[in-house]
């Protein structure tokens, strides 16, 4: 099974977007290295989030803000 996590992170000027993909696997898992893109509002963030999901055949991207207060906001975002 394969997973897709948007982390959106505050930056000085727009939106800082982290991308990674993991698999679930049965004797083990498997995590890329994240992409980073700087975005100038968080709809371009969600939308390339989104794209990248969809491109890999996901219909949910799980979505981390860490821009809100620290109070554990993790959100799953539905295509």
């Amino acid at each position: 099974m394969m997973k897709v996590t948007l982390i959106l992170d505050a930056a000085l000027t727009g939106v800082r977007a982290s991308l990674i993909e993991e698999w679930d696997e049965i004797d083990r898992g498997a995590k890329m290295e994240p992409r980073v893109r700087l975005f100038d509002t968080e709809e371009h963030a969600l939308a390339w989030g989104r794209l990248l999901a969809h491109r890999r055949g996901l219909k949910q991207l799980f979505l981390t803000d860490n821009r809100k207060a620290a109070t554990g906001n993790t959100s799953v975002t539905h295509q």
